[in-house]
């Protein structure tokens, strides 16, 4: 028997209220989403926080060492 032709005959429970669908999708996305934008905030911009603080301070410690700041780049120009 073909696949579709068992679908045909299964029934479709009927849509649930929408008061009630709204609660369930809060109840379950919200905090899972909420979940996820804290795992992503913590591993993603913690990250780039992380790389642009040590740049900061390899930076200082280059000026205190040499008396110079290492000199700026342009946008897209990469470093040698």
């Amino acid at each position: 028997m073909d696949p579709f032709e068992q679908l045909a005959e299964i029934e479709v429970p009927p849509v649930p209220a929408a008061r009630t669908f709204t609660a369930g999708v809060r109840r379950k996305l919200h905090p899972r989403l909420l979940a996820l934008h804290l795992i992503e905030f913590a591993f993603g911009a913690t990250g780039w926080a992380l790389v642009h603080m040590a740049s900061a301070l390899a930076a200082a410690v280059r000026y205190t060492v040499t008396g110079s700041w290492p000199e700026r780049r342009k946008t897209g120009e990469k470093r040698r």
